[in-house]
């Protein structure tokens, strides 16, 4: 499964995730590997060789849920292997701004990336991430 965000014919999503979890129980904080994909408008790129702590995907599960439920207003998610970055903004209305950087081979190409959804589309993109 590829946990994937889109509202509008813009998009993230999450491809090639690959969780080692012989380096997860060893403490090594780079234990998953994935890529991220975006759309935005007439942009769209991807960030390959993306790498993150297996709880800092748990987290950002439970910060997403507490968006979507009105309890928290803004979450980052920075990736550890280059930094790169989605931003997610809950206005009172349960529209969410989903932005963010990401680079792609190595640094050599750059995105910055803004488009609206709604908090409707969250629940399957969750439970994507969920069963990742």
């Amino acid at each position: 499964m590829e946990p994937k965000l889109e509202y509008c014919g813009n998009y993230i999503e999450i491809k090639n995730f690959c969780h080692n979890t012989d380096e997860e129980k060893r403490g090594n904080p780079y234990n998953c590997s994935f890529d991220i994909k975006v759309r935005s408008g007439v942009f769209s790129g991807i960030a390959d060789k993306c790498e993150c702590d297996y709880k800092q995907l748990q987290e950002l599960i439970v910060l997403l849920e507490d968006m979507i439920a009105f309890k928290r207003k803004e979450i980052t998610f920075t990736e550890i292997g280059y930094g790169n970055k989605i931003n997610f903004m809950c206005d009172s209305t349960g529209h969410i701004e989903v932005s963010g950087e990401i680079q792609g081979g190595a640094g050599s190409h750059f995105m910055k990336f803004e488009f609206m959804t709604d908090q409707t589309v969250f629940p399957v993109f969750i439970d994507e991430l969920r069963s990742l």
